[in-house]
C-alpha cells in the first residue's frame, strides 16, 4: 500500500508528464501543422477563371455609316408618264410615292468616274434626271441612263463631275443571316443621307409588286420610306448587302417591313458594264 508521501510523488509526476504532453501537443501545432497545410493547401487544385473571348471586334455603327454615306446619292427627275393613283392598304409597294410633282430617289456610287446604281423604278421613270451628292454645293449633276434591268428591278445610270467620286464597297449578300444587324441609307421624303438601323427579318423574302413576284428579297425592319429606293441596305462592316426596293406600306410609310435586292443580284448587271 502507497504512502501519503508516494501518493504524492505519483501526482506530481503525472502532472509533469501532462505538462510535457501539452507542450509536445502545441510545438506540433506551430511547427508541424503549418507545414503540412501549406503543402495540402498547394495539392488542391485553384478554380479555373472563366475568359471571355474577344476575338470579336467591337461594333461602331457610326464608323460602317462613315464608309458608304459619302456615296450615297439623291435622285430627282419629271415624271415620265402619268402619276397613278397609290395603291390600296396593305399592300407592297416600291418606296418611291406617287406623288405630284418630281420623282425622287436614292442610289450609291459604284465607280470613280461616276457610275451609279439605283432600281429601275427610279430611274425609267423619271426625265431629266439629277443626283445630289453629299456634301457637294455644287448643285445637282446631269445623268445618263447606263443600264436597265427590269427582271432585276436595277438600273445603272452616270453622271460626270470631272473628279474622282468616293465609291461603297460591296459585301457578299450570300453570308447574311437573319437577326444581323443592318443600316438602310438614303433620302427618303427628300432628306438626303438618312442612315435608320434594324435587323435581318428573313434573307429569302418572295413578294409581289406591282402584279409580279420578286424571289429572295432581304426582308428588314431598318425604317425605309418613300425616297429610300435604290439607296444600300449595309450590314456594320459598311459593306452593302443590298439595294432598298419596296415597303409593306398600307399608307405608304413605315410600317416595320422593309424589302431589299439582294447585292449578289445586281453583280451579274454590273459585270456587263464597261466602265
Amino acid at each position: 500500500m502507497m504512502t501519503k508521501s508516494s501518493l504524492k510523488i505519483f501526482f506530481l509526476f503525472l502532472l509533469a508528464a501532462l505538462t510535457l504532453v501539452q507542450v509536445v501537443c502545441l510545438l506540433s501545432y506551430y511547427l508541424v501543422i503549418p507545414k503540412t497545410g501549406a503543402a495540402s493547401a498547394a495539392s488542391v487544385s485553384e478554380p479555373v477563371a472563366i475568359k471571355v473571348s474577344t476575338s470579336f471586334p467591337a461594333i461602331d455603327l457610326g464608323v460602317a455609316v462613315a464608309r458608304v454615306r459619302p456615296a450615297v446619292v439623291y435622285i430627282t427627275g419629271h415624271p415620265a408618264t402619268a402619276t397613278s393613283s397609290p395603291p390600296p392598304g396593305g399592300t407592297i409597294a416600291f418606296t418611291p410615292a406617287s406623288l405630284p410633282g418630281d420623282k425622287m430617289g436614292s442610289g450609291m456610287i459604284i465607280d470613280p468616274a461616276g457610275y451609279i446604281l439605283t432600281n429601275h423604278h427610279v430611274a425609267s421613270v423619271m426625265t431629266d434626271i439629277r443626283v445630289s451628292l453629299f456634301g457637294h454645293q455644287e448643285g445637282a449633276y446631269a445623268a445618263e441612263i447606263v443600264a436597265l434591268d427590269a427582271s432585276k428591278d436595277l438600273a445603272v445610270i452616270k453622271i460626270n463631275t470631272g473628279s474622282p467620286l468616293p465609291v461603297v464597297t460591296l459585301g457578299n449578300s450570300d453570308l447574311i443571316e437573319t437577326a444581323d444587324e443592318v443600316l438602310a441609307v438614303g433620302c427618303p421624303f427628300s432628306l438626303e443621307q438618312s442612315v435608320s438601323h434594324g435587323i435581318i427579318s428573313d434573307t429569302k423574302r418572295t413578294v409581289n409588286i406591282d402584279g409580279r413576284d420578286y424571289v429572295d428579297l432581304i426582308q428588314t425592319d431598318a425604317a425605309v420610306n418613300s425616297g429610300n429606293s435604290g439607296g444600300p441596305l449595309i450590314n456594320v462592316a459598311g459593306e452593302v448587302i443590298g439595294i432598298n426596293v419596296a415597303i409593306f406600306a398600307p399608307n405608304r410609310v413605315y410600317c416595320g417591313v422593309g424589302f431589299a435586292i439582294p447585292v449578289n443580284q445586281a453583280k451579274s448587271l454590273l459585270r456587263k458594264i464597261k466602265y
